[in-house]
């Protein structure tokens, strides 16, 4: 059974951390788009363009020395039509980060097109009670 778009978005995304968070380089392979421009901001990195770029990252990350343990919290994801983001915080050994993951809905599954994460001030006010992007 399927949820709804949104819950269908959340459970892409966290796919995408459990591929990260377990070193699984093919499972990060396939959430992957093909056919579409895709990109990659890895925190302090120069932005990546073109899958084979963006998949090289990732072998490079996933499989240079051990994945590194990363878990994501406060996803909300957003969704318009056959695209949507997710925005969430990223954990990744004791940093917090801000991420952003764009999705496409294409051949029945939400694969990912664009992934940026970046640091987040520690002391930011906190977040508003109503957790909702609208």
């Amino acid at each position: 059974m399927r949820g709804t778009p949104e819950a269908e978005l959340l459970r892409a995304n966290q796919a995408f951390y459990d591929a990260f968070a377990t070193g699984d380089i093919e499972a990060m392979d396939e959430l992957w788009a093909r056919g579409l421009p895709v990109a990659c901001v890895h925190p302090g990195w120069a932005p990546l363009y073109g899958r084979d770029e963006v998949l090289s990252s990732w072998r490079s990350i996933l499989l240079g020395g051990g994945a590194p343990k990363v878990y994501c919290e406060d996803a909300q994801a957003a969704v318009f039509g056959d695209t949507g983001f997710v925005v969430c915080v990223e954990h990744i050994e004791g940093t917090a980060l801000v991420a952003t993951n764009y999705f496409v809905f294409r051949d029945d599954v939400w694969q990912i097109v664009h992934h940026q994460g970046g640091p987040m001030n520690a002391e930011a006010d906190p977040a508003p009670t109503d957790r909702t992007l609208n």
